[in-house]
């Protein structure tokens, strides 16, 4: 079994392909973000067998009870379920079964319906859950197997719904697919680049001293997109990589989010935690703070190195304890 802390191995280049197209990172990124708010689809950040309050059941009782999820695997975002028992979500991805401590729960819901061979007008309806390694849109799809209803992903260019039970990769031609039930939605918080000399009206506030507040923002390292914080007087976004402190004259703010810190330590992710950015090697990378003397600087959260870390006098610092921004209630 795949150790779901252990982050993937790096290939090089990080590029996948989609149709004629070249998808990097942040790329790929950028247009999972953007199907998520056309399909008015909500997912919440948690791990560990954790569901927020209005996650979407997925079957079974007790204490194996399912909700639907999602979690990211060798550069795809793929749906499954999160099982409770095994405090994991488990996904079907290069024929096996893989489960998944750190994963997204949806909490938007919704409706099936059953497509076959003869009968696929209802691919047009679909909600767009996730992304292939290659970046093409999957969707959240449920097949009766032996007596119970699993949840997997729909690829359509297989045409199969595939699911992860016992181990291995299933594939079924007649499945049901996921509909939401809500109208189109868009997030209000969002991430703007650094192009003029001044702070976003609306930019975000994560730390700082009495005399000065420091921003959240997040900058490009070596692959990687890291959170950090926007110190007004320097124009930069200072982030933690790599053992040191990095001072990026090109960064983005996040604007209007309506977030909250908590108090969080190790490898636990709250429900609702927001993520910034994602490591060299596509680890979700989480927005944290720590409290030092001069106040609370920002910085990046980690789940696999169970620590926050923080840019500070030219250094990175590395916590066990700190605080992690969540959504609002």
């Amino acid at each position: 079994m795949v150790n779901p802390l252990t982050p993937p191995v790096l290939r090089e280049p990080v590029y996948w392909h989609f149709g004629d197209q070249t998808l990097n990172r942040e790329a790929r990124d950028a247009r999972l973000d953007r199907r998520d708010r056309l399909s008015g689809l909500r997912w919440v950040w948690a791990c560990n067998g954790a569901v927020p309050e209005n996650g979407i059941p997925a079957g079974g009782s007790g204490s194996r009870r399912y909700y639907i999820g999602r979690a990211h695997y060798e550069g795809s975002v793929t749906p499954g379920r999160v099982d409770l028992k095994r405090k994991a979500c488990s996904i079907a991805w290069g024929g096996d079964e893989h489960l998944r401590n750190v994963y997204e729960v949806l909490c938007t819901p919704g409706h099936f319906v059953r497509i076959t061979e003869e009968n696929t007008e209802s691919l047009l309806l679909a909600s767009t859950a996730g992304m292939s390694e290659e970046g093409e849109p999957l969707f959240i799809g449920r097949v009766e197997h032996k007596g119970e209803m699993i949840y997997g992903k729909v690829q359509r260019s297989h045409g199969v719904c595939y699911i992860a039970y016992e181990g291995k990769e299933l594939a079924f031609k007649s499945y049901e697919l996921f509909v939401a039930n809500v109208p189109m939605r868009l997030d209000s918080s969002y991430w703007l680049p650094n192009l003029k000399s001044d702070i976003p009206e609306h930019a975000t506030v994560g730390g700082g001293t009495p005399n000065k507040s420091l921003y959240i923002g997040r900058a490009k390292h070596r692959g990687s997109l890291t959170p950090g914080s926007v110190d007004p007087e320097t124009w930069q976004c200072h982030i933690a990589w790599g053992s040191d402190e990095h001072r990026k004259t090109y960064f983005e703010y996040l604007c209007r989010c309506s977030g909250r810190f908590v108090k969080s330590q190790g490898n636990h992710l709250p429900i609702g935690a927001i993520r910034g950015g994602y490591s060299e090697y596509g680890e979700p990378l989480f927005i944290g703070r720590v409290k030092m003397k001069e106040g609370y600087i920002v910085g990046k959260v980690q789940p696999s190195h169970a620590v926050c870390y923080i840019p500070y006098r030219g250094k990175e610092i590395a916590y066990k304890k700190y605080e992690i921004l969540v959504q609002a209630d």
